[in-house]
């Protein structure tokens, strides 16, 4: 009886001492991660609406096209 109280005793005590140790920090790692994630994220999509828009390029038509001579 008295062995099985301290195996009990013992199993709990490790599986405490695991949740407390290994578990519960990931959990806070991952959680505070994902959250800094986000923010990030809303930081970019804010900076990209406050950006002005800049025009698309136009493509260079023929005629603008401006002869050059090669210099020897």
């Amino acid at each position: 009886m008295l062995w099985r109280i301290i195996t009990w005793a013992f199993i709990i005590t490790f599986l405490y001492r695991l949740f407390v140790r290994f578990i519960l920090p990931v959990f806070h790692v991952t959680r505070a991660t994902s959250h800094k994630l986000r923010e990030m994220q809303d930081q970019m999509n804010n900076m990209q609406q406050k950006m002005p828009q800049r025009p698309k390029p136009t493509k260079r038509k023929d005629d603008d096209y401006i002869e050059y001579e090669e210099v020897k």
